[in-house]
């Protein structure tokens, strides 16, 4: 039976398994080619970092190329980062990416097939499809959705590269709904538009009632400070249990909610990524004990005490990057919280979305999730790796998407 909800969560391959990596990019590249295909007159796309290997970028370029050739309007908002920049990133709140690359920018004239076949970046889709830097100034464009024809969106943690589709943890949500689409395509509009993230998320919001369940969807920068609260608040709300999965957890009103909920006796349970988790602590600690973050460190002692870290390589630019890279919260197991927006104070700044979905099935997926990346985490030791660059080895074993009725 097909839903108007479909959910597909991943665990993330460890670095040495070659063939597994490799398998489960496949499975999500071929999920995007499903979602794109179905385009009949518009697909926008919104994209921080999109680096794919050419095992995974063919079938992806070939499918955008497909729509084109056939008429419906592509357009791709890209976050371009001065490489000096990108070591930066990864502060507090910002996932870490090495940038676009010149050799990339410097092919965006030459031929579609071309393009097609060496294509691992944005830069090589098609010409006929019209490209367009975001600029993000000291903040991202860190979204990574898709909106198609008005009434479906493909959003998530997930950036369009072979890392995050493999060795990351992440997550993917498509929803049917023409009263979202349009939210998305009101933020859409406004970043290309503008050019930059300045002046865009505000008032996008929106709710649609969707296989039965009520969604909500806000955008940042304009409503950063909402969804902040918002995540603090369903927290609060707990009466049993929450669970976690987040990149960094640096928000004092997130900190806070989670203090608060394990002072009532709220089971708590998650992941974290390591690495991104220490960065935030040595930038805390500069303040030293009299400083303003002194607070939230120990706020984060009492609340990592319930999680476990996901021990990923330390970020460099050449890789690998295999971040447990979701963005979540689960309350109660009836309330989902998931998208792009890392649980930071930076993250309200950025441009990001996320969706609050009230369904006991989905959250109760999302829960089962958290708790087997728990499990991997507490057992998995890292794997040195000298290349950053995921196999181009093509298994035949497949993927497949993990749909809400099963």
């Amino acid at each position: 039976m097909s839903s108007d909800i479909v959910v597909k969560t991943w665990i993330g391959t460890a670095l040495d398994d070659t063939a597994g990596a490799a398998a489960q990019a496949d499975g999500v590249a071929a999920q995007f080619v499903q979602f794109v295909a179905q385009a009949a007159a518009r697909l926008d796309i919104a994209i921080y970092d999109w680096r794919l290997d050419p095992a995974q970028a063919t079938p992806v370029v070939d499918a955008l190329n497909a729509l084109a050739a056939r008429g419906v309007a592509v357009r791709v908002a890209y976050f371009d980062q001065p490489p000096a920049k990108a070591a930066k990133a990864g502060r507090d709140g910002g996932d870490p990416t090495p940038g676009m690359r010149a050799a990339d920018l410097a092919r965006l004239h030459k031929d579609i097939e071309r393009k097609a076949i060496a294509g691992v970046d944005v830069q090589d889709l098609p010409a006929n499809v019209r490209k367009q830097p975001i600029e993000g100034g000291g903040h991202l464009m860190h979204s990574k959705y898709m909106v198609r024809d008005g009434n479906a969106v493909w959003m998530g943690s997930a950036n369009f590269t072979t890392a995050a589709w493999s060795v990351q943890d992440n997550n993917i949500v498509q929803v049917r709904s023409p009263v979202l689409a349009a939210c998305y395509s009101t933020d859409f509009d406004e970043l290309w538009q503008n050019g930059r993230i300045a002046g865009t998320g505000k008032n996008d919001t929106g709710s649609d009632t969707v296989d039965g369940s009520r969604i909500d969807c806000a955008f940042s920068p304009g409503d950063g400070s909402t969804i902040e609260k918002e995540i603090a608040g369903a927290i609060m709300g707990a009466q049993a249990t929450v669970h976690i999965a987040s990149m960094v957890i640096s928000s004092g009103a997130i900190l806070g909610a989670l203090v608060d909920a394990l002072g009532r006796k709220v089971a708590l349970t998650g992941v974290y990524d390591g690495p991104q988790m220490q960065v935030v602590l040595a930038d805390w600690a500069k303040g030293g004990a009299a400083g303003k973050s002194a607070g939230k460190a120990q706020q984060w002692k009492v609340v990592a005490a319930q999680l476990v870290a996901k021990a990923s390589a330390p970020y460099t630019p050449a890789g690998p990057h295999n971040f447990m890279h979701n963005k979540l919260a689960v309350v109660d197991r009836r309330q989902v919280v998931t998208g792009s927006f890392n649980f930071s104070q930076n993250a309200t700044h950025n441009a990001e979305n996320v969706l609050d979905i009230h369904d006991p099935v989905v959250a109760g997926q999302y829960a089962d999730y958290v708790e087997a990346l728990v499990r991997t985490y507490r057992v998995r030791k890292p794997v040195a790796r000298k290349s950053g660059k995921a196999p181009a080895k093509r298994p035949a074993r497949k993927t497949s998407a993990r749909r809400r009725n099963g």
